[in-house]
């Protein structure tokens, strides 16, 4: 489980233990590179520089026996904070890597170039057609959290991950604060919202906090004390898939070599039940059973999708 407690700059030494590095590809435009510095800032994660001598130094190091990941990253940060610069000049080892992309910022995991680059994009065509034709308000999902006519409702999306759920949520009206933890994801949807052009009413009704869930909602609640947070409270919490399939979309699978599963969740839904106005919705697999809470509580209904199910608790 990782640390609820750890401010989001810590967070670099425990993305699953191993070395995280920032890249800029688009040298065309300031703002990716001023992104970059500040992404650096925020996570400790160094940014490296490519250099002319790249090949050479890759292939003196390959003579060399291999160091730990971690402890390349940890070097590299230490390089990066020299004489004020955040730039380090050195070969590209790691695994992982947060790319400035014409595109976009991009997840690459260097292993895996089947891959390919892991962006959010909420101008997607595939979103979009889904907001045209996926059946609004029909939509299981909205259904789920209890969008109904005209009515605009405020959710706290607690696992926000790629923000696809959120999205629909936004598009059918509600108003989503997305939480994420974890600061590479966080990092990707914060520039998916700058680059935000086909639909104006979507980044309204969307804003994201780069919180633990479960510690935000605690705050918060203490805060307003007896009065709810939003209307809705979602969770999506990361599920373990057993076994490797094509079926895994690459984003689940990166995210979860990255992150592991969630394992606080039955923590979550307690804080999220007493803390929202009218339900908490949870999304699992259809073969998955309802999160088991100590206090013995079950959903009280279930909306079913081709994929997936939403457990729906009522509250009023």
């Amino acid at each position: 489980m990782r640390d609820q407690n750890a401010p989001i700059n810590a967070q670099s030494e425990q993305d699953g233990g191993i070395g995280i590095v920032i890249l800029v590809e688009d040298r065309d435009r300031i703002s990716p590179q001023e992104d970059a510095k500040k992404l650096s800032a925020e996570t400790g994660y160094p940014i490296v520089k490519r250099g002319l001598n790249d090949a050479k130094v890759k292939s003196n190091k390959s003579l060399s026996k291999p160091k730990k990941p971690h402890t390349n990253a940890q070097k590299m940060a230490k390089r990066s904070t020299k004489g004020n610069s955040c730039v380090a000049n050195i070969d590209i080892d790691s695994q992982w890597q947060l790319v400035y992309t014409s595109n976009g910022l991009a997840l690459r995991l260097s292993n895996e170039p089947s891959w390919g680059d892991i962006i959010i994009d909420f101008n997607s065509a595939a979103l979009h057609y889904r907001k045209q034709h996926g059946g609004g308000r029909n939509e299981a999902l909205a259904k789920a959290i209890g969008i109904k006519g005209k009515d605009s409702l405020s959710v706290i999306d607690c696992t926000a991950g790629m923000g696809n759920d959120s999205f629909v949520m936004a598009s059918v009206g509600a108003h989503v604060i997305m939480l994420e933890r974890s600061p590479i994801i966080a990092a990707l949807l914060e520039d998916a919202l700058n680059r935000i052009e086909s639909v104006a009413e979507l980044s309204e009704r969307l804003s994201l906090v780069k919180t633990d869930a479960t510690d935000y909602i605690l705050k918060q609640g203490a805060k307003k004390k007896a009065k709810p947070l939003a209307d809705v409270i979602y969770l999506d919490p990361m599920f373990p898939h057993k076994k490797k399939s094509a079926l895994v979309k690459k984003e689940m699978r990166a995210f979860q070599q990255l992150l592991g599963a969630d394992i606080d969740s039955a923590q979550l839904l307690d804080a999220a039940l007493s803390h929202a106005g009218s339900r908490v919705v949870v999304k699992r697999p259809g073969s998955a059973d309802p999160i088991e809470l100590a206090c013995g509580r079950k959903p009280d209904t279930a909306i079913e999708s081709k994929k997936h199910r939403f457990d729906v608790y009522i509250l009023h």
